[in-house]
């Protein structure tokens, strides 16, 4: 499949962030000694414009925004509703935005493949989870965040 399941489109859309505060997932690139490479990010730095198409922000000079601009490629691990979902991704940069509130390297990113991973004896209960420390300011900087990640 190469395209987003129903369950993981809800939880991606943008919408809802305060609800979704408290996921994280994790996003995997490949170092430039050929390591996997690991990063956490949140429900604020991605969003899926459709169910074949996310647009992901990420700071800039990290080693995981230098490894998608090398490689073009991520895959992003998320655990939703009982379940967990690999979508591996083919990215490439957007333009800069000149007013950008937060400098940020903007991707835009085509679902190569997409795994729900669940099993019929068992449900996933939990995955990465966060607690913001600055809930209001950080729910703003996601709103902007995803706004600009739209342009």
């Amino acid at each position: 499949m190469n395209q987003l399941s129903d369950r993981l489109y809800e939880l991606l859309d943008g919408e809802r962030l305060k609800e979704k505060q408290h996921e994280a997932f994790v996003l995997q690139t490949v170092s430039e000694d050929g390591w996997p490479h690991a990063a956490m990010i949140s429900a604020g730095e991605i969003i899926a414009l459709n169910r074949t198409d996310i647009r992901i922000a990420l700071w800039k000079h990290t080693e995981t925004a230098g490894n998608i601009l090398r490689t073009g490629q991520a895959q992003l691990t998320a655990w939703w509703k009982g379940a967990a979902h690999y979508v591996k991704l083919q990215c490439e940069p957007l333009p800069p935005l000149n007013d950008a509130v937060y400098d940020r390297e903007r991707f835009a990113c085509r679902i190569t493949s997409a795994k729900e991973d669940a099993a019929k004896y068992a449900d996933v209960t939990s995955g990465v989870r966060i607690q913001l420390h600055h809930a209001d300011e950080v729910l703003n900087r996601w709103k902007v965040t995803l706004e600009e990640l739209k342009r």
